[in-house]
């Protein structure tokens, strides 16, 4: 076997290390190294994403690449190692006094003597070497050395893999020592590993490898503190959040009770005037027609990201449909998908698997418990240290697109102050109910809404399925927020606040699958709300004090309160419904006054319905149709009444932020009845 450094595969087969390597420590993070599945450790990842495969020479060059990495730093002599505590806490000031000690676990005598040698040439200290899984061990435990080189072929009651488990949660930093004969299929040793090393390397490499260990296990601890601090900034955030939830549940319930028991709501009229006019004024700005995008003279490399958490019924349609699209550079394919199968325990990882086969720019991430399943953004964060493009694109796993999607959606990003731009999202089940097809109908609203945004330069937003982001933009904001109930969201106030701008691209859109029942859906939406909310808790000060321009800071809060909004608007909505009511059956001129001036009222009761017919319109729908959805949806809207005070009661009472996705159950039915 040719014992070079392994190059990047040109395919993008296989899950490659080499480009953060090549770049060094100055690539990572708080100067770490970067960890054996690509990531570097710099406390916002929780690091546990696993490189799929795990045939020999994937295990061979990622141990080439811990040299490699070492090898573009200016001095190894640099690489100190700090003291902490037992409580994680560095030691100001303090070096590592401690001479580094060395144990070894291995049958070979000739692999023992390179190490040893190369021990003591660096002066450390060798504390000796056994044969034996349980005499090894119970030293471990007694000394525990800051350096284990462990061989999978021992004697004892335990395999090298077994004991390396132990090892481990010991906190111990271990150094495999393989020959070419070995089965290197155990996952574990790509979870748990801090180097490589064959029977055969010479001294100068063994060395390398000590010192990659040594600083990596240093970068593991920082990470646990930075993790540490992240969460108490985020328990600090969730008690902000149950504040001004209580504040705005119990404001919201005073000011509707006070409005029903006086039968007197012209407060209502006048809250609900001001967003009324806004989405008026924005439904007229939504004809005009919208900038055009200049197409790139070479078109950026893009990563595209599918985060995958039990999707066997829609995952393969959704990689085939993102596989085929045309986004060529040079008669080559200028994109990669990566898609991230998040703790799955269903078929999604044999699927995938199945499909690298035949689609050669597919990569695979798995990350496994307990890591698995705490949040989009965490995955996301995973996917982003291996993308190799400058642009980065997030699907859902539900997603279908035209194969001209990228084509279309790319040339707005052309634009250096243009940072993320997001597509249309559509329903491709929206026939199947009143429920799917309402979705369809909100989601084109809210696309509208999104073009007059675009033409006002207001910024818009980016949404979790459809959004394509430069990645300096994400690494300056700080990346995906693990913690936020919707990362999209997140991101984008943080890019606004930043100065970037966020464009909408109507001319190609993302179909996906509309949730088909009120349960799932209200789960769904309550999500989504919650989001919103948190945004708007968390950033709402620094949105104020950013340096925007104030029309931009009014778009973003007015994005991010919509809710609250809405609430009020619906609650108007059914006083109104109750008067009308009384002044025809029980001709009873008003049962609850509103007594706003007549332009007043007559705005604040028309504000939600110009932006939504203008979407209708677009759709070309016949008479019939169009009066059907508009009335349909006008009804469905009541909908946020019961969210808000939902919504309201589940950030008031929850405990922990984490991603509840949305289950997908693909398009088997319609399929069927073709």
């Amino acid at each position: 076997m040719d014992r070079d450094i392994v190059s990047v595969d040109e395919d993008n087969k296989n899950i490659d290390v080499n480009e953060d390597v090549d770049n060094g420590i100055s690539n990572t993070n708080d100067g770490d190294l970067v960890n054996l599945d690509g990531n570097s450790d710099n406390g916002t990842n929780d690091g546990d994403a696993a490189i799929d495969e795990t045939d020999n020479e994937i295990i061979y060059q990622i141990a080439n690449n811990e040299i490699a990495s070492l090898n573009s730093t200016d001095n190894t002599n640099d690489l100190t190692i700090n003291v902490y505590d037992n409580e994680n806490d560095l030691v100001i000031g303090e070096q590592h006094e401690r001479i580094p000690t060395v144990y070894a676990v291995s049958k070979s005598e000739i692999t023992i003597d390179n190490i040893k040698k190369t021990v003591n040439a660096e002066h450390y200290i060798f504390l000796g070497v056994s044969d034996n899984s349980e005499e090894a061990l119970y030293f471990i435990e007694e000394n525990t050395p800051d350096i284990v080189f462990l061989s999978l072929d021992i004697y004892g009651k335990l395999n090298g893999e077994e004991l390396g488990k132990l090892i481990n949660k010991l906190d111990i930093p271990i150094i495999y020592i393989f020959n070419l004969d070995d089965d290197l299929s155990y996952s574990s040793f790509i979870e748990t590993n801090y180097g490589f090393i064959f029977e055969d390397y010479s001294p100068e490499e063994i060395k390398f490898v000590i010192k990659v260990a040594l600083k990596k296990h240093e970068s593991n601890v920082k990470s646990v503190i930075n993790v540490k601090s992240k969460m108490t900034e985020k328990n600090v955030e969730l008690g902000i959040e149950k504040l001004y939830s209580t504040l705005l549940l119990v404001l919201s319930v005073i000011l509707i009770a006070d409005g029903i028991i006086s039968r007197n709501v012209t407060f209502l009229q006048w809250i609900i005037f001001i967003p009324s006019v806004m989405m008026i004024f924005l439904a007229i700005v939504s004809l005009f027609k919208m900038t055009e995008p200049t197409p790139y003279d070479m078109p950026p490399f893009v990563s595209i990201i599918i985060p995958a958490h039990n999707e066997q019924y829609t995952i393969e349609s959704t990689v085939r449909s993102i596989g085929g699209m045309d986004y060529n550079y040079k008669g080559r394919s200028n994109f990669e998908i990566i898609v991230v199968n998040d703790g799955s325990e269903d078929k999604t990882g044999e699927i995938l698997s199945g499909l690298k086969k035949e689609i050669p720019n597919l990569r695979i991430i798995t990350r496994r418990p307990p890591k698995a399943g705490k949040g989009k953004g965490f995955v996301l964060n995973d996917a982003l240290s291996l993308a190799n493009g400058s642009v980065v694109g997030v699907f859902d796993a539900d997603t279908q697109v035209h194969p001209d999607f990228l084509e279309k959606l790319m040339p707005y990003l052309n634009d250096p102050k243009v940072q993320g731009v997001q597509s249309r999202v559509r329903m491709y089940n929206r026939d199947m109910n009143f429920l799917t097809n309402m979705q369809d109908v909100e989601f084109a609203g809210f696309g509208n809404i999104l073009r007059a945004k675009d033409n006002l330069k207001f910024n818009g937003f980016l949404g979790g399925n459809g959004q394509f982001v430069k990645k300096d933009a994400i690494i300056e904001s700080g990346k995906w927020d693990g913690f936020a109930v919707t990362e999209d969201l997140n991101l984008s106030v943080k890019i606004l606040i930043n100065g970037g701008e966020i464009r909408y691209c109507p001319e190609v859109a993302v179909y996906q699958e509309a949730v088909d029942n009120w349960g799932d859906f209200m789960r769904q939406r309550v999500r989504w709300a919650m989001g919103n909310f948190e945004t708007l808790f968390v950033y709402f000060s620094r949105i104020l004090t950013c340096k925007l321009p104030l029309f931009k800071k009014i778009g973003i809060i007015s994005h991010i309160s919509n809710y609250a909004f809405n609430l009020f608007i619906f609650v108007g909505f059914i006083i109104f419904i109750i008067n009308i009511i009384a002044w025809f059956i029980l001709h009873i001129p008003t049962v609850i006054r509103m007594e706003a001036p007549l332009i007043i009222g007559f705005i604040s009761a028309i504000g939600f319905f110009p932006g939504i017919t203008i979407a209708l319109l677009r759709d070309d729908k016949k008479f019939k149709r169009f009066i059907i959805d508009l009335v349909e949806y006008w009804l469905y809207c009541f909908h946020l009444i019961p969210l808000f005070f939902k919504t309201m009661w589940v950030m008031i009472t929850r405990v922990e932020r984490r991603w509840t996705k949305t289950s997908h159950k693909g398009m088997e039915d319609e399929e069927d009845d073709n």
